[in-house]
């Protein structure tokens, strides 16, 4: 598999899709932070709410077990999947699952981008041996949801009532995908 993927989006635009760099750690914040609080809030605990903590996150990274992936458009970066392997890889039993989750820029969705990451983390999966790959998913996000089983998850639960943002509770739909 190739480490650098470029394709054409929906618009016509150049698309390049990579692994992130200690340098992309501010962009991909911003990344994070354009999009609506409920989806962010999860992403940024796993990395930090700061460009030198999520520096620090992708210079420790283990990347031969966990992807951090960024999509570049006209030299800045409009997105950015994280799969990230299951307990962190501390538990044998789930080793062989990794954790899935997408962020793009608004002016960037409908476009393909989103499924070309995961198209791209699917096949990093595959080449790295692990064997299942799952999403959580807010049930408000209905684009996510849809661009996901496009991908070929499946529903496994619902989690009702999972976050609550303001005064709202949120059920979260986790979906999964086997590879084969």
């Amino acid at each position: 598999m190739l480490e650098v993927l470029k394709f054409s989006a929906k618009n016509g635009e150049e698309i390049t899709l990579r692994p992130a760099a200690p340098e992309d750690a501010g962009a991909i914040i911003s990344t994070v932070r354009s999009i609506s609080p409920e989806r962010s809030y999860v992403l940024m605990e796993q990395y930090g709410k700061d460009e030198e903590s999520a520096r620090d996150y992708i210079l420790g990274m283990d990347r031969q077990n966990n992807l951090l992936l960024v999509a570049i458009a006209n030299n800045a970066v409009i997105g950015c999947l994280a799969a990230i392997q299951a307990d962190y890889g501390r538990r044998p039993r789930s080793a062989h699952i990794l954790n899935v989750g997408l962020h793009l820029i608004e002016a960037y969705r409908g476009l393909g981008i989103g499924t070309g990451m995961l198209d791209y983390a699917i096949g990093w999966a595959r080449e790295h041996g692990f064997k299942k790959l799952t999403a959580c998913i807010f049930t408000t996000n209905k684009r996510s949801l849809h661009v996901f089983s496009k991908a070929g998850f499946k529903e496994e639960c619902i989690r009702r009532k999972q976050i609550r943002i303001g005064h709202e509770y949120i059920d979260e739909v986790c979906m999964g995908m086997l590879v084969e």
